[in-house]
């Protein structure tokens, strides 16, 4: 059979899936089949058919999805994962090779060779630390195709395994195909879900890899500078109040299952998945932190998304400079959450308490009229306080410190500028789940390395 004979013969099948997950939609809501934990968001949300058909053993119970687009460094990222310290838990790796409908026919022909090369070692079970399970997806719609998608594809294909052993407290680990972990990756992971039962979700902490035998020094420099970036920003925002201060980067989160499917699943964009999915799951659980590092993303130079290290670290060598946020609007942003908190309390609020670059971005009267809507709709602080933070969430404060420019009263700054008057200010007084020393010590360093 060749290609494109398969090609079709998937899509027939893909046809017959589609028509089974209508009939079974149908025969849930009759009550005439029992529900899984999983069967609400199959049935509501869009999903790609299932994968693999094969019944993953009852012991599994983390599942690490790796979207991989033209990157043989999957190759590395799968072996620090073999040099893992062993769990409690039996462990599949997804492996999900990617590309777009208008994708260059060298790199389609490229990731054919890499899951060629990765189905080689599935079948001969080369690795011995987990189960390898590699997919390859190709002429996705402009419109869809990227990480976002991929990313979606693979988790959603870990929550059908997760559902045919029944365990909506399984793991789901993201991880890119750039990145080396730590030899205690899977136990830390394990041992934090298994110690914190009210947390759906971990956001872990990452350094990137700074290894000159990798890399060149061009990039790593340039990465210094956009990591040094990273935790100004995290910092930054831990510091103006906002609650959900966390790193959103796609190698570093795990969440359980049940509270995946509970959430909507994973976005489809081509970039910055991670921001939307993680401040989605955050106003629905408690997303906990790992503080030591345990993913090391690469510094390289890379195209393969639109934004993110790749894309960051080859402007940064372009420009010979990095430019961000200016502190002020972070100053601008502490007053009104501190004065959103004060409105929880007291249930009443003044106008001219209220930040005037905050009124002229969002308007007075749309602004008044969210506030007295959320106040009158809470019937306690601790809700009313949840509630104006839904509205004034991380998307508002990236579109409120996106509207103003280089011409504007808070011009962008230099990153090593801005993130030594973050470091000057007191930084004690945070209270933050997510802020704790070892962000303040990352950046300290960061920036004495980036000064030689």
């Amino acid at each position: 059979m060749n290609y494109h004979d398969s090609l079709l013969q998937k899509h027939r099948k893909i046809n017959i899936k589609y028509k089974n997950i209508r009939l079974k939609a149908v025969l849930l809501r009759c009550k005439l089949i029992p529900m899984s934990f999983s069967d609400y968001y199959f049935t509501h949300y869009p999903s790609h058919p299932q994968l693999f058909d094969d019944v993953p053993s009852t012991n599994v119970g983390v599942a690490v999805v790796i979207p991989c687009y033209d990157d043989e460094f999957v190759f590395k990222t799968l072996c620090s994962l073999e040099n893992n310290e062993n769990t409690d838990a039996d462990i599949e790796v997804i492996v999900v090779v990617n590309s777009g409908a208008s994708t260059p026919e060298d790199i389609i022909c490229k990731n054919r060779k890499i899951y060629g090369m990765l189905k080689s070692r599935a079948d001969s079970y080369y690795y011995k630390r987990f189960k390898l399970l590699p997919v390859l997806i190709e002429g996705v719609p402009k419109k869809n195709a990227g990480v976002g998608n991929a990313r979606k594809i693979g988790m959603d294909e870990a929550i059908r395994r997760f559902t045919a052993i029944n365990r909506p407290d399984g793991i789901i680990v993201s991880l890119d195909a750039d990145c080396l972990v730590s030899k205690s990756y899977f136990s830390i992971i394990e041992e934090e879900f298994r110690n914190n039962a009210a947390k759906g979700a971990f956001v872990i902490q990452f350094q990137h890899n700074y290894d000159s035998a990798l890399f060149t020094e061009v990039e790593i420099r340039a990465c210094r500078l956009y990591e040094v970036y990273l935790r100004y920003f995290n910092i930054a925002l831990a510091f103006t109040g906002f609650p959900h201060a966390f790193h959103t980067v796609g190698s570093c989160f795990a969440v359980r299952a049940g509270r995946y499917v509970k959430s909507g699943g994973m976005a489809r964009q081509q970039g910055g998945e991670d921001f939307y999915f993680l401040h989605k799951l955050a106003l629905m659980t408690e997303i906990g932190k790992i503080n030591t590092p345990l993913v090391f993303p690469a510094p390289r130079v890379s195209e393969r998304v639109p934004f993110g290290t790749g894309p960051t670290v080859k402007r940064i060598i372009a420009n010979d400079e990095y430019k961000v946020y200016n502190f002020g609007l972070f100053l601008i942003l502490k007053r009104f959450y501190d004065y959103i908190h004060e409105i929880a309390v007291g249930r009443t609020f003044e106008r001219d308490k209220i930040p005037e670059e905050i009124k002229d971005f969002v308007g007075s009267e749309k602004l008044l009229s969210v506030i007295n809507e959320c106040i009158e709709n809470s019937k306690e602080s601790k809700t009313l306080e949840k509630r104006l933070i839904s509205k004034f969430d991380a998307f508002f404060i990236v579109k409120f410190l996106n509207s103003f420019d280089v011409q504007s009263a808070y011009p962008l700054q230099d990153v090593t500028e801005a993130a030594s008057i973050i470091l000057k200010q007191n930084l004690s007084q945070i209270n933050s789940l997510y802020m704790v020393q070892d962000e303040v010590e990352i950046l300290e360093n960061l920036l004495k390395e980036a000064a030689i």
